[in-house]
């Protein structure tokens, strides 16, 4: 009997084929001078024995690298306005664009600047230009549309919005940007400080003041054949040099991801102009600091949790610093693995020490309720079937003991009847033995093992007429094979839960579920069972989602992350304040019966749900919830096992049409 999905035909709703039970609503990646030349042969004149030849200089990569226009919209058949790229750091040799530009328009190789008449329409799309030397690259992202109508510009703005400027020095070149239609022509009113002056055609403004003057608002118009757009500078000229009063940037904190360009984060500085600007520590890798500007671009290359970084805006009279916070995450990719020896749903699955992983029983259409064993080896990405348990059935836990041996217990082995019967797979010997059996049959109970290797269960239901949501536990101690029912209730009858260790090993945490006192209820509350035994268990403070089946994973902080089959709202439980915090899945679809797993790096990994192929990360550090690259097959009822090379082994279950799956696939993140 299972639980999961809806019950059907004699209660509700019901997904699996040997499932009659309950499930309310479930659709829910020098040139070495290299000594090389060993004895003999010719000399270098010049440096004589034992004086080492000077070492040639480093070469500084590009860094910063953006553009005027980040976002342009041009007109079929009109010359666009040279849209050129700034930088800082060492000078680029060559510059790259991908993929290649809309007809017409034109790419340098040597300056990145990019021109010409476009020839044809393209939609909005997203262009990765790349700058190198010898010493390395830095990457900007440009949109680019072409219309057959021309399009206003829009968004102007300067890099400096309020600058304070000094007599008789030089300004850093003040440079505006924009989106939409290309700016043709730039103009200012009222008429600049004395010595400053605002290119007509590249909206640049440049000079040295030669007089001070207050502060005042230039309203700056960028026009073009389609239209206007404008922005207010407050310019103002001080007799002796101000240090910047404060520098901000457009996002604070951000969530970037790997292979794909980031928007430019741009900086606006108040006081005194910014001459240069400095990151400490040094950006994730492929993101990049422009000194002069202090934009950040490029493309993250590596996964991370969020960090701080600290950004100085400097010239000759002072500084000043604010804070970024930068996380980075990945879509990750799969691939096919071998074939399942038997196809079927609701196994268990565990990976043992050795690496492989171990599936066991659950529901197959050839062969019903199983007590198959099969085997993965990920080195040769090769199933073997091994022994047989003693018992077949559905729905069980699975759980490596402390020695290595794994504990099965409970489950299904009929629509009618649960077991309370427990055996122990040695994958020394590959054999099974029976151990001593549960006070009562459970199904859909949860399993946690604690610290000193005992192992605590609790609740589920036991199948039968009518159907029993349980409300007690027991504890299993693996050196006498003895069971031992705890005198501590749960708060209600519960099934269907999630359930992980918290409070530093003496609690378990159980969300949601099935069950209440009047029995098939879905439960909106949450309870701390004590591990000691010490009487009562603690109600978790406020309501859960309702849901039929609740999934749960360990957080690497002590805390755990639940979510329930009908709700796209995930909860984090604090394990110093002891409540939760809600996040919004990604895809705000509800994922019945997909697979949940914590990565090696913190992340967790939802994949699938009944009808669903797409996957979803959860990133705990920011609490938010990104798309992972989908799978192949849609797939729900599946099993998930973290692997030693961080791969993560999805296996079986169902397909979107309700049919099992021999299909198995590896996610890499």
């Amino acid at each position: 009997m299972h639980l999961r999905p809806a019950l059907s035909r004699r209660v509700a709703l019901r997904l699996a084929p040997f499932r009659a039970c309950f499930l309310i609503l479930l659709w829910g990646a020098i040139l070495s001078a290299c000594g090389g030349g060993g004895s003999g042969g010719g000399s270098f004149v010049g440096f004589g024995p034992g004086v080492a030849a000077p070492e040639t200089p480093a070469v500084q990569p590009p860094s910063g690298l953006s553009y005027a226009m980040t976002t342009a919209v041009y007109e079929l058949g009109q010359p666009i306005v040279p849209n050129t790229p700034s930088a800082s750091g060492g000078a680029a040799e060559r510059f790259a664009v991908e993929p290649a530009l809309p007809a017409g328009l034109l790419f340098d190789a040597g300056t990145g600047i990019i021109s010409g008449t476009p020839t044809a329409l393209a939609s909005s799309a997203v262009y990765t230009v790349t700058a190198t030397n010898a010493g390395g690259a830095a990457t900007a992202r440009v949109v680019i549309e072409v219309r057959r109508t021309p399009a206003a510009p829009a968004g102007l703005s300067y890099r400096d919005l309020a600058p304070i400027y000094t007599v008789g020095q030089a300004i850093v070149a003040n440079a505006p940007s924009s989106s939409g239609g290309p700016v043709t022509a730039y103009a200012v009113v009222p008429a600049l400080p004395v010595g400053l002056s605002l290119d007509a055609i590249t909206g640049v403004i440049s000079g040295t003041p030669t007089a001070e003057a207050a502060a005042a608002d230039y309203l700056v118009t960028g026009t073009n054949a389609a239209g206007s757009t404008t922005v207010t500078l407050r310019l103002s000229v001080a007799p002796a040099v101000v240090a910047p009063a404060s520098i901000s940037y457009a996002t604070l904190a951000a969530l970037y991801v790997t292979t794909e360009p980031i928007t430019p984060n741009v900086a606006q500085v108040t006081g005194g102009p910014a001459s240069s600007f400095t990151i400490a520590p040094a950006l994730p890798a492929g993101l990049s600091i422009n000194q002069t500007t202090g934009a950040i671009t490029g493309t993250a290359a590596t996964v991370q949790s969020q960090a701080a970084y600290t950004v100085t805006a400097s010239n000759a009279a002072g500084s000043v610093q604010t804070q970024l916070r930068i996380a980075v995450t990945a879509r990750g990719t799969w691939t096919a693995a071998a074939s399942i020896p038997l196809a079927r749903h609701y196994s268990a699955a565990v990976k043992l020490a050795d690496g492989k992983v171990l599936v066991v029983g659950g529901v197959s259409a050839a062969s019903g309720y199983t007590n198959q064993a099969d085997l993965y080896d990920p080195a040769t990405d090769s199933w073997t079937t091994g022994a047989p348990m003693l018992a077949a059935r559905s729905d069980p836990s699975a759980t490596v003991l402390k020695d290595g041996r794994v504990l099965v217990v409970g489950g299904d082995r009929s629509i009618n009847a649960s077991l309370a019967s427990a055996e122990i797979y040695d994958p020394a010997t590959n054999t099974w033995s029976a151990t001593g059996s549960m006070s009562t049959a459970r199904t859909r109970h949860s399993a946690t093992l604690l610290p000193d290797g005992r192992l605590l269960v609790l609740g589920g239901y036991r199948a039968g007429s009518p159907v029993t949501f349980l409300q007690t536990g027991e504890l299993y101690d693996p050196l006498n094979g003895t069971w031992t029912l705890m005198a501590t209730p749960m708060s209600v009858p519960r099934g269907q839960h999630g359930a992980q260790l918290v409070d530093g090993g003496n609690a378990v945490l159980l969300v949601g579920g099935v069950g209440g006192a009047s029995g098939f209820s879905q439960l909106t509350s949450a309870e701390l069972f004590p591990v000691a035994d010490s009487g009562s268990s603690t109600p978790v403070v406020g309501a859960v989602p309702a849901g039929n089946v609740y999934i749960s994973t360990p957080l690497a902080d002590g805390g755990a992350l639940a979510m329930s089959d009908v709700s796209t709202t995930a909860l984090r439980f604090s394990p110093d304040g002891r409540t939760f915090t809600t996040s919004t899945i990604f895809s705000s679809v509800a994922r019945p019966l997909p697979t949940i797993t914590l990565l090696a790096d913190g992340r967790v990994l939802v994949a699938g749900g009944v009808g669903l192929g797409t996957a979803e990360i959860y990133n705990p550090d920011v609490n938010v919830w990104t798309a992972a690259a989908p799978m192949s097959t849609a797939r729900s009822r599946a099993t998930a096992v973290l692997l030693d090379d961080r791969s993560v082994l999805v296996i079986s279950g169902d397909s979107a049409g309700g049919n099992e799956l021999a299909s198995v696939e590896r996610y890499v993140p």
